[in-house]
């Protein structure tokens, strides 16, 4: 009862005042963008968000594996997907600037949509069409020219149950389109914190595991779909490991 009312205390009272804070940190780095859009301030920006963004639950987070990241390299981030919270969780773990995929209706939501292009998040139509693949790839070349690495949920939406689902094919096939390396990212716990058809936000602990990096680069388009499932093995295993240590 006690941790109900908890969370419905940092739910009602938290989430709405960091929506604002959002939008107001979405105004500022347009603000920033039309003099410089490649200016240090807007990672910055992105980094104090996060910081914020997963003080709400609280999140206690743990990271294994981000000493092997190399920030010279541009990569394409293959993450795991369970919650709202996976997003300001890996801008947190990951040593290196990253940018993701989002869903071209965020970009209907006035300021916010705005300032998520002007901070370089790659707008997605899932409609799957040719036109988009070349649209997205023709961002992630310029997501890696701003010296950003690209970060993909390879599942294509949020898990319900806090399973892992097949991974899509796209992130291996945006690595190879790109001549990017691919770091697969696992994440545990985040689930936890706000299940998928809950209001309320938990505070909870949530684990990161960066697995050793894939190299594309003798890979052609015939590779795409076993070396997807090859990722999606490698990564579930780790992920039911951590699930199962955490339990």
């Amino acid at each position: 009862m006690v941790r109900t009312l908890s969370a419905a205390l940092r739910t009602f009272v938290l989430v709405p005042i960091f929506f604002f804070y959002t939008l107001s940190q979405a105004a500022y780095v347009i603000w920033i963008g039309k003099r410089n859009r490649d200016s240090p301030k807007i990672e910055q920006t992105i980094q104090r968000w996060s910081r914020y963004f997963v003080r709400i639950p609280p999140i206690e987070m743990t990271v294994e594996g981000a000493e092997q990241v190399d920030p010279e390299r541009r990569y394409v981030v293959v993450a795991n997907h369970t919650s709202n919270f996976d997003i300001p969780v890996l801008f947190r773990a990951i040593p290196t600037p990253i940018r993701f995929l989002a869903k071209k209706e965020l970009y209907k939501i006035p300021i916010l949509g705005p300032g998520m292009d002007t901070a370089g998040i790659v707008k997605v139509d899932r409609g799957g069409a040719v036109s988009t693949r070349q649209a997205i790839n023709d961002a992630a070349k310029e997501t890696y020219r701003r010296g950003y690495s690209l970060m993909v949920f390879a599942e294509g939406t949020r898990s319900r149950t806090g399973d892992m689902a097949p991974f899509h094919k796209g992130a291996v096939r945006l690595a190879i389109d790109n001549g990017a390396d691919l770091l697969p990212v696992v994440i545990s716990g985040t689930f936890d914190i706000n299940p998928p058809g809950s209001w309320f936000v938990y505070p909870g602990r949530v684990n990161v595991k960066i697995l050793d990096t894939v190299e594309t680069a003798d890979y052609t388009f015939r590779d795409i779909t076993p070396l997807t499932n090859e990722l999606h093995d490698r990564m579930l295993e780790t992920y039911e490991e951590m699930r199962n240590s955490a339990s």
